[in-house]
């Protein structure tokens, strides 16, 4: 019972996943802390890189720590027009009163 106990509050510190690159060859992994706070690690289990978001702001640390930047998350815009919606032609303009 302590075991399951112990392993229950393990596997609720921390969320990971892991990274493969675009051969499929294992890169590393990531952790998520409860706190919110990402660390990068390469494949031989180094810490390469932090981040936290909060409110759409990125924030980057480097392994020791000290800040390195801040990122803001990009805004998609609707677009204005619907796919295979016929597009209008451009009306001449008009004056009004004549």
């Amino acid at each position: 019972m302590k075991l399951a106990l112990c392993l229950l509050f393990a596997s609720g510190a921390a969320f990971g996943q892991a990274i493969y690159g675009p051969n499929g060859d294992y890169r590393g992994y990531t952790q998520t802390s409860p706190s919110g706070v990402t660390n990068v690690y390469n494949a031989t289990g180094q810490n390469v890189q932090s981040y936290q978001t909060d409110n759409g702001q990125t924030n980057f640390y480097s392994p020791q720590g000290q800040y390195q930047g801040t990122s803001t998350t990009p805004i998609y815009s609707q677009p204005n027009t619907t796919i295979n919606t016929p597009r209008q032609a451009p009306q001449a303009p008009s004056v009004k009163g004549w």
